[in-house]
């Protein structure tokens, strides 16, 4: 009996800018393993999971969705993922990292997930039917973006020079410096953090557009898990979007948990 209880039933990847997590559920949707590592170039992925998912009994033929960065703009990297996991994982799904995180949130209903992360971006509607508003990754950054930040960051200090050498995820990583100032009363660091939630305030405006009054908000990304620039975040959003009935939620399962559910769905449908 426990055996069935803990049965790897499917496996979801989120590759995000910074974090790459793995999550296997059971029949059930529950999380029975758990992993993550730094997000490396793509090609470098197959070789990564398949090593991982060796340790995880059952895992070779359990249902993978994998969702990453670019899977909607970048159809290579969906044929590449397939091609070279064939016969070694049972990949039966590429999707964006942003359709994961927003089915973790509305659970396939319509909604607009902000995401704020190493990027910037909003997706609104429902799976099958996104509109992207934001998430050009721009040179400066995604306006309001970890990247954004921490590039404000280096330049601050008079190192935005090192910035061209370093990855995006390496770059993001320190809008948190940046934070910590602020949250020490830095004048600089302070109209820098608040800059950057009315970039992401205006990012919302623009993709909620004009119809309805009610707008339903998802939130995701490393940003949000700062509790004061989230709280600033929320200040400046309402404002932005003053008239209209506001509510704002967060996942309450992860992103790599929600490919895993959807894996398990597409499989329950066969």
């Amino acid at each position: 009996m426990t055996a069935k209880k803990t049965e790897l039933a499917a496996i979801g990847v989120d590759r995000g800018g910074t974090w790459t997590r793995v999550a296997a559920v059971d029949r059930r949707g529950r999380t029975v393993k758990a992993a993550r590592f730094r997000t490396a170039p793509l090609r470098g992925l197959p070789k990564r999971l398949t090593t991982l998912l060796a340790r995880w009994p059952g895992a070779a033929k359990a249902p993978l969705l994998i969702a990453t960065r670019g899977a909607f703009s970048r159809p290579w990297k969906k044929n590449f993922l397939f091609k070279a996991l064939k016969g070694r994982l049972n990949l039966t799904g590429v999707i964006s990292d942003a359709e994961a995180a927003h089915f973790a949130a509305f659970r396939g209903r319509a909604g607009l997930l902000l995401i704020a992360g190493t990027g910037s971006v909003v997706f609104s509607g429902k799976p099958g039917s996104f509109r992207k508003t934001g998430g050009r990754n721009p040179r400066s950054g995604d306006p309001g973006s970890g990247r954004w930040l921490g590039r404000q960051y280096l330049k601050l200090r008079g190192r935005l020079g090192e910035a061209g050498g370093m990855g995006h995820g390496r770059s993001a990583a320190y809008a948190r410096k940046l934070l910590l100032l602020a949250l020490d009363g830095h004048g600089q660091a302070l109209e820098l953090a608040a800059r950057a939630q009315e970039e992401l305030a205006a990012l919302l405006k623009g993709a909620a557009g004009r119809g309805g009054e009610k707008v339903r908000v998802a939130l995701a990304g490393g940003l949000i898990k700062d509790f004061h620039f989230k709280r600033g975040f929320l200040k400046a959003a309402r404002r932005a979007l003053a008239g209209r009935r506001v509510s704002f939620l967060e996942a309450k399962i992860p992103a790599e948990q929600a490919a895993a559910r959807l894996a398990l769905l597409e499989e329950k449908k066969l």
